[in-house]
């Protein structure tokens, strides 16, 4: 088992991201844009803004919905202007916060974001989703997402998790030496795949989630992460940064699984209906550990108490891989040099 403590990635030091923040220009049928060149479309609602990318050169009145000349990246919405009088439900996002806001009353105006009686915190924008901390929501964006983090301090492991996308590449440089990492892996997946048959009929697997644990150790690197989903919408649910420490061997018994928040209602007439909520997994993990170690590991887990961090229980399954908290944890000693390390766990929805 490794333990990935996350650094905290803020606007500060999140220095580069491919992802939509506040809508660029409104598009114009009239004006001639370049490759990489941006344009938004405000939609229906009068709040909600597409955000498109121009694939070509000269591109000159071809409609964003047409995919040989736009890339549509995104939603987003505007930025937060105490002059403008809103609407209820009309949403907004703040570029301090990060975060985006909805409105609860009709006539909003000069009002700040914090005021929870006049609007509503329906937490981070797109671009931040995949460092806050749930797992289930995801940053988008059209086939690609591209990030880069100057890390303060050290980090030797990335974790991407509740991810979509073919391929993954991580690039980790520093000021003194440049480039000192470069890795991309394939996401297609054949775990599944035992015979012909699986392999020609059943659905293209791909892996949810990835752990890049042997990056250099070295002071304040900069991180790039890339993930790419050609003619599709590339998506991550968390990237956790941080420093790993190995504790010790998962072994028998160990338990995972899931807590499903679903709910089944029932009306009147006995008719149920399913509401599908959020999940979060979960697991009772048995762990073989040095008998030396046990004051250091005690110590360090608990500082570790009441926080959300990455376990990476055996790395060839990613069901044993959980991003939230212990709930419990406690020493066996059976026998001299045995001692065993016992988890439980819940992971963050």
């Amino acid at each position: 088992m490794r333990i990935v403590v996350p650094f905290e990635v803020t606007s500060a030091n999140l220095t580069a991201s491919n992802v939509p923040l506040v809508p660029p220009a409104a598009y114009n049928a009239g004006t001639t844009y370049a490759a990489g060149d941006r344009a938004s479309v405000l939609q229906g609602d009068g709040y909600t803004y597409k955000v498109y990318e121009s694939i070509v050169g000269s591109n000159t009145g071809n409609a964003v919905t047409d995919t040989d000349f736009w890339l549509y990246l995104a939603d987003t919405y505007a930025e937060y202007n105490a002059g403008t009088t809103y609407d209820v439900d009309d949403i907004v996002i703040s570029t301090t916060t990060n975060r985006a806001y909805q409105a609860l009353v009709n006539g909003e105006s000069g009002n700040s974001l914090s005021n929870a009686a006049k609007w509503l915190d329906l937490g981070p924008v797109n671009r931040y989703k995949m460092f806050d901390q749930s797992n289930t929501s995801q940053t988008l964006n059209g086939e690609d997402i591209d990030v880069t983090v100057d890390v303060d301090g050290r980090a030797n492991s990335v974790s991407f998790l509740n991810i979509v996308g073919e391929t993954l590449q991580i690039i980790m440089t520093t000021t003194e030496d440049g480039e000192i990492y470069n890795e991309t892996v394939n996401l297609i997946s054949s775990n599944d795949v035992s015979n012909w048959w699986e392999y020609f009929f059943l659905p293209i697997s791909r892996y949810g989630d990835w752990t890049f644990n042997d990056l250099p150790t070295n002071n304040n690197p900069t991180i790039q992460g890339i993930i790419t989903d050609s003619g599709s919408t590339a998506k991550i649910g968390s990237m956790v940064i941080g420093l790993s420490r190995y504790v010790g061997d998962v072994i028998y018994p160990s338990t995972i699984g899931i807590q499903d928040f679903s709910r089944i209602e029932t009306d009147d007439f006995g008719n149920r209906s399913i509401i599908q909520r959020d999940f979060a997994k979960r697991a009772n993990l048995k762990v073989a550990v040095e008998e030396n170690t046990v004051d250091a590991i005690s110590a360090y887990l608990s500082d570790l108490r009441a926080t959300p961090v990455v376990f990476i229980g055996v790395e060839e399954y990613r069901s044993t891989w959980i991003y939230g908290f212990y709930k419990d944890w406690n020493w066996q000693f059976a026998g001299p040099n045995e001692a065993y390390l016992n988890f439980e766990l819940e992971g963050l929805t």
